[in-house]
């Protein structure tokens, strides 16, 4: 567990980035990470509890997720789209959805992850506030810039609603975290499609060549090549599960 030096629990976002910018402070949100982290680096943790960023707005196109809506909430939530509401489901044993939280999802970018990649999907958005105000970018630039710069905090993300989707996944058992899966969304004629298990975070692919510019690492679960192999294979059963049911 990381050694807390100091704990805060700001009321406010601006009182917790001003917290963040200190040299040694971390956010801490649901914990499930932080609080499992072997690094005994001293830290002082940051709690997001107290910040209201807990609610979850809908609207007819776009549903929007407070950074502290914990995995459990989208399970639970009816507005949520089942694409998200199922992969949230997956992404954690029981225990565990009741802490993690959205926002530190996004923070940390896991590269299996199956909930990242349905957001994705369906074309999210990350509000991030900083010294110079909060502003909106695609999460898959969040996560390719590794997540939110130092001394800025994820606030929210947002998500358009509506089109048909597909998921198709590979893994050693049916219960286990998929070596490889393919999220797909159409919506007005535009074909989504995001992969887990092929790079450093969930990413975007292009339907047609979905291994274009890709080199995954290869681990005990699988070789490049066959991650590979499972990309091509999977991002093929999710398109031809969207044209099924166009």
């Amino acid at each position: 567990m990381s050694r807390a030096t100091s704990y805060h629990r700001p009321d406010t976002v601006e009182r917790a980035l001003a917290l963040l910018t200190a040299g040694g402070n971390v956010a801490l949100a649901g914990g499930t990470l932080l609080n499992a982290d072997d690094d005994p680096t001293p830290v002082g943790m940051v709690d997001l509890q107290g910040l209201g960023l807990t609610s979850i707005s809908v609207t007819d196109a776009l549903i929007e997720l407070g950074s502290m809506v914990t995995l459990h909430d989208l399970r639970r939530n009816g507005s949520i789209p089942p694409l998200v509401s199922n992969a949230a489901g997956a992404e954690l044993p029981s225990t565990l959805r009741t802490l993690a939280t959205v926002g530190g999802t996004v923070a940390t970018g896991n590269p299996d992850s199956i909930l990242l990649a349905a957001l994705l999907a369906h074309s999210a958005e990350v509000q991030v506030a900083g010294p110079d105000g909060t502003g909106g970018a695609p999460l898959s630039n969040v996560l390719a810039a590794g997540g939110p710069c130092h001394g800025r905090l994820i606030t929210a993300v947002s998500l358009t609603v509506g089109g048909t989707t597909a998921y198709e996944a590979v893994g050693r058992t049916p219960s286990d975290t998929p070596i490889v899966s393919a999220t797909a969304r159409r919506t007005d004629g535009l074909t989504t499609v995001a992969l887990t298990g092929v790079a450093a975070t969930p990413v975007l692919v292009d339907p047609a060549d979905p291994t274009a510019g890709l080199e995954p690492a290869a681990d005990f679960r699988g070789s490049t090549d066959y991650r590979l192999h499972l990309a091509s294979v999977l991002t093929a059963r999710v398109l031809a599960s969207l044209d099924g049911g166009s």
